[in-house]
């Protein structure tokens, strides 16, 4: 399985070379998810820890759906946690939004607290994060969300699948999504404190 970090900025070009040999010999070029140093371009102007700048993410108005079964870093399922989101009289979401990132990830890291703080301001006016760690194990996304004192439910997506599905270019990377799925907005960056009254506030107070 390809694995998109961590990688010293050192081994970046073994790392890269080595990647290429592989996919050459194995075929697996046009199957694999790109390593995180096979762009080359590393940290975009916003931020993102570039893996794919030829990709955006899924097109506004397309449905991004997670499986039900999805495995979430505390040993339950996606759908357990809607079920006992729904026992808890929380309702149905008004705005959703999936984070893509990896633990290693240095911009992953950074705006983990002012996610944290997103969740905590306007989870009781709708809103709904999902964290995603892409291609990790489940000890050591427990031990961050722990770290960081994360009170947003964490997926798994250990294949790397639901990044490829998302079409995402980098970590980390925000899905926008309304109650029924379907794209809102993309956002190739790491959220900062001014989207909260900015962009989040706008959105749950919709009509």
């Amino acid at each position: 399985m390809a694995m998109i970090g961590p990688f010293p900025r050192r081994a970046l070009a073994r790392i890269v070379l080595l990647a290429l040999v592989i996919a050459v010999l194995l075929g697996l070029a046009g199957t694999s998810i790109p390593t995180a140093g096979s762009s080359g371009t590393g940290l975009n102007d916003q931020g993102q820890y570039v893996i794919d700048p030829d990709t955006n993410g899924p097109m506004p108005g397309s449905q991004f759906l997670i499986p039900l079964s999805q495995p979430a870093a505390d040993g339950e399922t996606y759908g357990d946690l809607i079920a006992a989101r729904r026992a808890a009289g929380l309702g149905e979401p008004r705005l959703i939004i999936v984070d893509l990132f990896a633990t290693w990830c240095p911009p992953c890291q950074q705006e983990t607290p002012t996610l944290r703080s997103l969740d905590r301001a306007y989870r009781e006016e709708g809103l709904l994060i999902i964290g995603i760690s892409v291609q990790e194990l489940r000890e050591t996304v427990r031990g961050y969300a722990e770290r960081y004192e994360i009170e947003y439910p964490i997926l798994l997506d250990v294949d790397g699948a639901l990044f490829r599905a998302a079409l995402a270019g980098g970590l980390p990377t925000k899905i926008l999504l309304d109650a029924e799925g379907r794209v809102l907005q993309v956002l190739p960056r790491p959220f900062t404190p001014e989207d909260g009254p900015g962009l989040i506030a706008p959105l749950l107070r919709a009509p």
